[in-house]
């Protein structure tokens, strides 16, 4: 808990176990001497097994598990509203297909005005174009959800009207 600083990357060299033999010998020659500039990096190994901790802990597993019911309940009360064209979600990931009485489309003039909302309103979502996720973080509380929620309805609400 409490890593502060900057972000530092995780590299992998990834390959097939026949690409790994080619180059599996003693002989400096033969090795691949090629990876990520971080590949390996104590620190970014570090924070990664850090934030797996984090994750695998029971208060994360209890949060995660709010989220996914908090979600759940959204998309019960929901489910047959005219606002939306698809309402379903994949663990903490909330996906709103609006309604727009048109085809899905990244460019559907809805995104700007629920983006610039949801900015007004404290929160950062950001639509492709009329479909909006929400990919909470695994700390935000019962009542920041809510106001996710609430927010995302009221705007709907106003577009709907017009």
């Amino acid at each position: 808990k409490g890593l502060t600083g900057g972000v530092m990357a995780l590299g992998l060299t990834v390959a097939s176990q026949k690409i790994y033999d080619a180059f599996l010998s003693d002989e400096i020659g033969k090795a691949l001497l090629h990876g990520h500039s971080f590949t390996g990096n104590p620190l970014a190994c570090s924070a990664a097994c850090a934030s797996l901790d984090v994750l695998e802990s029971a208060e994360s597993q209890q949060r995660v598990e709010r989220i996914v019911n908090a979600h759940a309940q959204f998309i019960e009360k929901y489910k047959d509203s005219d606002f939306f064209k698809s309402i379903k979600h994949q663990g903490t990931i909330l996906s709103l297909e609006v309604n727009v009485g048109e085809e899905s489309s990244y460019f559907s003039s809805i995104r700007t005005e629920a983006y610039n909302h949801f900015l007004e309103n404290e929160i950062l979502l950001r639509p492709l174009g009329n479909v909006i996720f929400i990919n909470p973080p695994y700390c935000i509380t019962e009542s920041e959800l809510n106001h996710v929620y609430q927010h995302i309805i009221e705007f709907l609400e106003g577009w709907f009207r017009k």
